[in-house]
């Protein structure tokens, strides 16, 4: 609102500014008040040049004449010594000295015969009568200039006001596109940046109460029955196996439920990542350590580098996201998975480059589009594995560090996830 105030202001000072100095050289040039001497002074002169060739005993009768056809009274002043001295003392003899009075315009010049004309010119002050259209003028333009500023600004705040009420009524596709000369177009953006993050939170919490619905559904009614035929069986050996279906169903329930809970907790607006400086490569050295314990049969291979011994990131996420990437990798590889860590300048800037791919069936190109978004599962129905959660973990946790996870095809066959972030200009 500031920067809105500061152009409405900038737009009245040198509007005031521009036509001010625009209309007084106008003035200047059109004004009657400018020429209001010039008229009585070439009266004066020719009328003194002429009563300069007659003698003074024909003086009054010439006046008469003058004055019968002038616009003002002429007249002759005798005796008057000091006066005759102040004309007399002319740099320009023949220059008339003029006086005003209210809205009279008096006269004064010597003749040759002695005596002194004097000219009494009526001043009808048409400057002040010619004064005002400039006046209406004046403001005028600075009204037309405010309203040209203020109507498009009206206008997209119209826009603006309409888009929120059909916010109100739900209307989730109710952008606000704007020029980008507008003065309220940062209040567009800002709108239209919060109406894609809340279109964006309906949609995930849509998609979560579906899924909660279906996945808890499922061990549910699996519970349901293991307890319902240990019930009706006096078979131990059978109580122990549906018991033991049972602790396995809850298992995968609890497993449902702290997925859910992770990806709830990143997605407070209030979570940002910690990052700090710490060695990637022992991170992700012991993270597959851990991992191959439960996937013995697949080989992990990590290429770690130097730029790896000092990163800048937050630990913990980092950590989460690298794990879900390689359990994930897990599932789908046959045999090999690989890990690398590197670093890229593009532009002056670097950026930190974890991938993961593996050689199993890879992605489709359909799938490539929603591989990062909440509930979506991989594969063929009959062989989907998890939540959908574990990538949508891995994207909001790069979106906190301010970088991208990309899918791409891998040169072993299988899918090749990649994680990209900046790093700081004071490690470069």
């Amino acid at each position: 609102m500031n920067s809105i105030f500061l152009r409405l202001y900038l737009v009245i000072v040198l509007t005031i500014v521009v036509v001010g100095i625009g209309l007084d050289n106008i003035w200047q040039q059109l004004s009657p008040s400018s020429q209001t001497l010039s008229h009585p002074e070439s009266i004066i002169k020719i009328v003194a040049l002429q009563l300069n060739s007659i003698s003074s005993d024909s003086l009054p009768r010439a006046l008469n004449e003058i004055n019968r056809l002038a616009d003002g009274e002429f007249s002759i002043i005798k005796g008057d010594i000091q006066l005759s001295n102040v004309l007399e003392n002319q740099s320009i003899k023949t220059t008339p000295l003029f006086t005003e009075h209210a809205d009279e315009l008096v006269g004064l010049i010597k003749l040759q015969q002695g005596e002194i004309l004097q000219y009494t010119f009526v001043n009808t002050n048409q400057s002040e009568e010619f004064k005002i259209p400039f006046i209406l003028l004046f403001y005028s333009i600075i009204a037309a200039a405010v309203f040209l500023w203020i109507w498009p600004l009206s206008k997209d705040l119209n826009h603006l006001e309409n888009a929120v009420k059909g916010f109100d009524s739900q209307q989730w596709n109710s952008k606000v596109d704007l020029p980008s000369t507008s003065s309220v177009n940062h209040l567009a953006q800002a709108y239209n940046a919060l109406l894609e993050r809340i279109q964006l939170l309906v949609e995930t919490q849509k998609a979560m109460s579906h899924s909660i619905s279906h996945e808890l559904r499922t061990p549910l009614a699996r519970i349901r029955f293991s307890l319902q035929m240990a019930e009706e069986s006096n078979n131990i050996e059978l109580i122990k196996d549906q018991l033991s279906s049972v602790t396995e169903d809850i298992a995968e329930m609890n497993e449902l439920i702290n997925e859910l809970l992770s990806f709830a907790a990143l997605e407070k607006v209030s979570v940002v990542a910690k990052l700090e400086r710490g060695n990637i490569n022992h991170l992700i050295d012991s993270l597959i350590h851990r991992l191959q314990r439960n996937s013995v049969h697949k080989n992990i291979e990590f290429i770690a580098s130097e730029q790896g011994n000092s990163v800048y990131c937050d630990s913990y996420q980092m950590e989460r996201a690298i794990q879900n990437l390689v359990v994930n990798a897990c599932k789908f590889s046959q045999n090999k998975i690989r890990v690398d860590f590197n670093l890229e300048q593009n532009a002056g800037d670097k950026y930190y480059l974890l991938t993961v791919e593996d050689d199993g069936p890879g992605i489709d190109g359909e799938q490539k589009d929603s591989v990062f978004d909440s509930f979506v599962q991989l594969g063929p129905q009959t062989e989907q594995q998890g939540f959908g959660l574990g990538l949508a973990i891995v994207k909001r946790i790069m979106v906190l560090h301010h970088g991208d996870a990309m899918v791409s095809d891998s040169n072993l066959g299988g899918a090749k996830f990649t994680l990209r972030w900046r790093r700081p200009k004071q490690l470069s």
